[in-house]
């Protein structure tokens, strides 16, 4: 089971901290003193939750009943709960991932910033693959958000040398309209990511075994 949830903040109605957030959470939200950061929490919570709650039939009442933890690499969790989850930002949307604990998962969303050098974090093989593409940056930006993907996956981040994220080989295929690129991992070749543009600006990636069927996650992604 793999059910993702993805909102545009600046379109969402506005969210109410207390019927959102535990307690707990909620404390944690008053004492962020930067509003944009207090903005990401609230929606990325409120992201898991409406997740959990639309696709899982056991659980019933109110939003603010469920605690998103954190492990100890700092990746949410829920304690106690059958399902594992995964959440991600941009500038525009909140993505989160609910699982079965039999899976592995890893979700990005990134914005391209074309004042951020994001080429100079690639190998010499990675440069040579997006050369052959127009508009090298964001394939640069697709490569570095699906490591990111990578990274979630495994639950380390981006914790480790950089270079056993490296990306092997890259090809393409159309799904619902869209050009997905399917990305091949030269140390871990039992994933696969998937990396396509949102929008203009926006890029969405997805880390999973290589013979799981997401098709239906992409299709819901791109035409969400």
């Amino acid at each position: 089971m793999i059910s993702p949830n993805l909102i545009e903040m600046k379109e969402q109605h506005l969210l109410e901290a207390s019927k959102v957030l535990s307690a707990t959470e909620y404390v944690v939200y008053c004492n962020m003193g930067n509003e944009s950061r207090r903005k990401e929490f609230l929606y990325g919570r409120y992201a898991i939750k409406k997740n959990i709650a639309d696709h899982s039939p056991t659980f019933k009442g109110e939003l603010s009943r469920i605690t998103v933890d954190y492990g100890s690499l700092r990746f949410p969790i829920i304690k106690d709960h059958l399902v594992e989850v995964g959440l991600s930002h941009s500038k525009q949307y909140v993505l989160s991932v609910i699982y079965s604990k039999d899976n592995i998962v890893g979700i990005d969303m990134e914005t391209i910033r074309l004042d951020v050098p994001i080429e100079e974090m690639l190998s010499s093989n990675e440069k040579s693959m997006m050369s052959n593409y127009e508009f090298p940056s964001r394939f640069a930006y697709m490569f570095f958000s699906c490591k990111e993907a990578l990274g979630k996956a495994l639950k380390m981040g981006l914790l480790a040398d950089y270079s056993i994220y490296e990306i092997a080989s890259m090809c393409s295929e159309r799904i619902s309209g869209e050009e997905v690129y399917r990305i091949q991992f030269k140390k871990f070749p039992f994933l696969t990511g998937y990396s396509f543009m949102k929008n203009e600006k926006e890029i969405c990636s997805l880390v999973v075994p290589q013979k799981v069927d997401i098709r239906h996650v992409l299709d819901y992604l791109i035409t969400a």
